[in-house]
């Protein structure tokens, strides 16, 4: 027992209280901690839940971009495969690329796949990409197959938190645009 007193009277001292100021709170003491901790929390939870809220639309956005840029590309490489030298190629490519664009995409929800693809793939650009154009094959012919993401139009993807000086949050893109070149 000695040795505890002996082990707190060097604790307190090193602390630079005395013996009498060590002790148990009192429960007016207690109110007041935790009325602190209750301010305090007031002002941090707001930035937490600004935080947890981006880093959600973020990675749902990051995961909306990956998608259509892999739809895009899987969609131009299915127009390679249609062998050239027909008279209706251009549709059966067309066609190819729609429809591999909707099966890459049949993981979203249908209010999102139709802001990509409209109406069983209607939406799909795809573009003869001359030689020597911009982001074209300088040496023959190629394809461009672009898919765009609508995030504001006809409704907000995410709710927008609007903020008095800050403006929108989290800033989120109009559109999202992938776009896919290949040489035919």
């Amino acid at each position: 027992m000695a040795g505890v007193r002996r082990i707190r009277a060097i604790w307190i001292a090193a602390m630079g209280r005395s013996r009498h100021q060590v002790g148990i709170r009192s429960v007016g003491n207690w109110r007041r901690i935790r009325g602190a901790v209750a301010v305090e929390f007031a002002f941090i939870f707001p930035i937490l839940f600004l935080l947890v809220y981006g880093t959600i639309v973020y990675a749902y956005v990051f995961v909306l971009q990956q998608s259509i840029t892999h739809a895009a590309q899987e969609a131009a490489e299915a127009a390679v495969a249609i062998v050239p030298g027909r008279e209706n190629t251009n549709t059966l490519r067309e066609a190819a690329v729609r429809s591999t664009a909707v099966a890459a995409l049949s993981w979203l929800p249908q209010s999102q796949r139709q802001r990509v693809l409209g109406d069983s793939g209607s939406a799909v650009l795809v573009q003869p990409c001359p030689a020597g154009a911009e982001n074209c094959p300088s040496d023959s012919e190629g394809l461009r197959v672009t898919l765009k993401f609508n995030l504001k139009t006809p409704t907000m993807l995410f709710p927008v938190i609007n903020l008095y000086l800050v403006g929108e949050i989290p800033p989120l893109p109009d559109t999202l645009t992938a776009s896919a070149v290949v040489r035919i």
